[in-house]
């Protein structure tokens, strides 16, 4: 989770610098609106270049006015947001903000909203729609036509009501946050954005200008590398939310199979199988689909299935089961799960599945045995995939210093990794253990005392609100809300 605020001409002049030192991690900047006739923020090109110097995350949103209730309007709308967000860059999604029409034109404004969207995503910009809660996504919108579009939810509230996916929620509008006068807006954000948005290319940012959201290291192939990253997502799971990144990839990747965004409560094994496709950039070979029966048919529009229970499968392959297989015969039924083959050894076949126990974990069974309903299995490249040669001259320093970011897994996983993509795991992880023993040993603790706060005494310490959160995540809950004599780790 990720503080964040959203700004525009009303809070006036903005010390970006201090907001930063404050811990917001990331910003949503009003670019203009339709509310007075067609505009642009009188302090959009101030906050955006400010934000920018000062190393935050921003996105941007626009104010319809009470008559884009039509297609046309909001097209017409998106049209004039685009040319305020040309030749600029974005790490948050453009949003329109649905506010201003009148509750009894729903129709009309979900219509205005999805042509809006629609143009957007046809110039290549990762977009958004920002309502409330009840008056906006339930009274004003139709949303259950909006699912494909990223959602930022208002609501004034200790937690958020509403239902479906969303990425970011207003929960304040009487926040504090130095370098800003007055009130601001407080967001709290739930999506790796960044990640998502450079690497698809969105808002200005071109496909191979990043590449942290492919963090499988260099391979020999495609199927190592399809399964390094299975083997990556190993322990995400849905009891501490760490499932939705791989929600996150799959619904980032346009178009939605048959429409629809998958939602963080959805069952998602097909989803795992498809994220890991899209990471790798093997769409072409394995069909992205959140439905197993409907990922069959397009492996076999592919020409890349195989019926054959008795199949020897190859680390990989993508294997489909059917819970009410009999056992006998070949299994012909409806598929109810599926995963990616890891490794064979002899008749032994270790699968990694996502949503196994609501989580990304392995699965062991026998070559013909019950409950295989078949394979899918892409036409991989033979040939061998050309290593970075910069990623080889990786020092063990940054090594150890990626594998404390959590690059490179845990465990045994670490050390299949390390060691396939040619480094030397026992020196790697020495140096690991010893700045592990350095961090411990030079760590700073600070009494609270009355009067303090935690963005003081972050100032104090030349860090930020977040980081002493992350380093006390047992005792501050509450950014907000420290005690006095209570002792906290502030480096």
């Amino acid at each position: 989770m990720n503080k964040g605020i959203d700004v525009s001409h009303w809070q006036g002049n903005i010390d970006w610098n201090k907001v930063k030192k404050a811990g917001i991690e990331f910003a949503i900047i009003k670019a203009g609106g339709s509310d007075a006739g067609f505009y642009t923020d009188s302090k959009w090109e101030a906050n955006y270049k400010g934000a920018k110097a000062a190393g935050i995350p921003i996105g941007a949103y626009y104010f319809v006015g009470k008559d884009c209730v039509t297609a046309a309007a909001g097209k017409a709308d998106a049209e004039r947001f685009l040319k305020i967000l040309k030749g600029k860059q974005l790490e948050y999604p453009v949003y329109m903000d649905n506010e201003a029409q009148p509750a009894s034109a729903k129709v009309g404004i979900t219509e205005a909203t999805i042509a809006f969207c629609e143009t957007m995503e046809s110039a290549g910009y990762f977009v958004g729609i920002y309502g409330s809660a009840v008056s906006g996504f339930k009274e004003r919108m139709d949303d259950t036509k909006l699912t494909p579009y990223a959602h930022w939810v208002a609501q004034y509230a200790s937690k958020c009501s509403y239902k479906g996916n969303y990425g970011i929620w207003q929960y304040s509008s009487k926040g504090s946050v130095d370098g800003i006068s007055g009130n601001v807006d407080l967001d709290y954000g739930y999506v790796d954005y960044p990640a998502i948005i450079k690497s698809g290319g969105f808002n200005g940012y071109t496909k191979d200008a990043f590449d942290d959201n492919t963090p499988a290291p260099a391979t020999n192939s495609q199927r190592d590398q399809i399964i390094a990253q299975a083997r990556a997502w190993l322990g995400k799971k849905e009891s501490d939310g760490s499932h939705r990144e791989i929600i996150d990839v799959y619904n980032s990747h346009k178009p939605l199979a048959r429409g629809y965004a998958v939602k963080y409560t959805d069952a998602w094994c097909a989803t795992f199988v498809s994220a890991l496709a899209i990471k790798c950039g093997l769409t072409d070979i394995i069909p992205t689909e959140c439905g197993c029966g409907q990922m069959v048919t397009l492996f076999q529009k592919l020409g890349e299935w195989i019926e054959n229970d008795a199949y020897l499968p190859s680390p990989g392959d993508v294997i489909f089961y059917d819970w009410q297989d009999s056992g006998s015969g070949d299994n012909t039924g409806w598929p109810d799960h599926v995963g990616i083959v890891e490794e064979v050894s002899g008749k032994t076949i270790t699968i990694i599945e996502g949503n196994k126990s609501d989580s990304v974990s392995r699965r062991t069974l026998q070559v013909n045995g019950k409950y295989i309903r078949g394979y899918g299995v892409p036409k991989y490249n033979t040939g061998s995939v050309t290593p970075d040669p910069v990623a080889l001259r990786k020092t063990v320093d940054e090594l150890a210093k990626e594998v404390l970011d959590g690059k490179w897994g845990n465990g045994t996983d670490r050390k299949e990794r390390l060691t396939a993509a040619g480094y030397d795991y026992s020196a790697v992880q020495a140096k690991v253990n010893a700045l592990v023993k350095a961090k411990s040993e030079s760590a700073v603790f600070y009494t609270v005392k009355s009067g303090d706060t935690l963005s003081s005494i972050a100032q104090k310490y030349d860090t930020s609100v977040s980081a002493i959160q992350k380093l006390n995540p047992t005792l501050i809950k509450n950014v907000n809300l420290i005690l006095t004599g209570w002792k906290i780790r502030v480096k």
